[in-house]
């Protein structure tokens, strides 16, 4: 085989792998997706059915960030949802956009 083909070969192969590699990463990371926000200024939250409406007067602050719990999105952008310690009937999640932080509160 001369040496111009293995190159294009090589190329190809490297070509499919990262190809393969990249969609995997796509369909993992839809994986962690656990809510969906909703609202004109993300007032609402549904995780597994349970609805909770945005909270801005909750007893916690972010120092109280607990358990990563998975992903919402709004369709557009995506945020990172966590229990909050001391919460043990998972009354609130904290939910942590870009540099903003809020609370959710169970309805």
């Amino acid at each position: 085989m001369a040496k111009g083909k293995k190159w294009a070969l090589w190329l190809l192969a490297g070509a499919a792998a990262l190809a393969v590699i990249v969609a995997a990463m796509m369909l993992l990371g839809r994986e962690n997706i656990v809510g969906r926000i909703t609202g004109p200024e993300q007032d609402y939250l549904e995780i597994d059915g349970v609805s909770y409406v945005r909270w801005d007067d909750a007893p916690y602050t972010i120092a109280d960030r607990g358990e990563y719990l998975g992903i919402a999105t709004d369709g557009a952008e995506e945020f990172c949802l966590y229990a909050v310690r001391g919460d043990e009937e998972r009354n609130y999640i904290y939910c942590f956009w870009d540099w903003e932080g809020f609370f959710y509160r169970k309805e």
